[in-house]
């Protein structure tokens, strides 16, 4: 039974040596997370940088949609007539409109020739051309559909400095 009692002694003192390994552990790991978080509190933040200011991309032709009005017709000739027609522009795009002033090109079919034509759009407002003509045949269809968008040039020189009043 000499070898028992052995065995029993050294099995209390392995599980007498785990019971204090295990308590050692808790108060380290503690003591670390205690100071670790005082540590990272008393660690100033990088400063944040606010994003950039992104503006918003020109629009695709897919975004915007021309009606065409005729707002008159005059038949001189029983094949041949003189159409006079409006544009009704529409953004139907998702995306805000950027800040700059947009120019929208369009062709209008149905006529005996294509005709090209253009409009600006600002903010939510468009300029175009009204009651303008084109030449097709009796009983014609006028449609018209976007081509492309662009940004509007800027004319006339840039100024580096502004102007001196005077």
């Amino acid at each position: 039974m000499a070898l028992s009692a052995w065995a029993d002694t050294i099995r209390r003192g392995a599980a007498g040596a785990a019971l204090i390994a295990i308590v050692v552990g808790g108060i380290g790991v503690g003591t670390y997370i205690l100071f670790a978080a005082d540590d990272q509190a008393a660690t100033p933040a990088a400063p944040r940088t606010p994003p950039a200011s992104v503006a918003p991309p020109v629009p695709a032709a897919n975004e915007f949609t021309v009606g065409v009005t005729v707002t008159g017709r005059d038949c001189p000739q029983p094949q041949e007539c003189l159409y006079t027609y409006t544009i009704e522009p529409k953004y139907i795009g998702v995306r805000p409109l950027p800040e700059q002033e947009l120019q929208v090109h369009y062709r209008v079919s149905g006529g005996r020739e294509p005709q090209d034509g253009t409009f600006t759009v600002r903010g939510r407002e468009a300029r175009f051309m009204k009651d303008v003509t084109v030449v097709g045949p009796a009983q014609a269809t006028l449609t018209a559909a976007v081509l492309d968008v662009e940004k509007s040039p800027v004319f006339g020189p840039t100024l580096s400095t502004p102007p001196t009043p005077g």
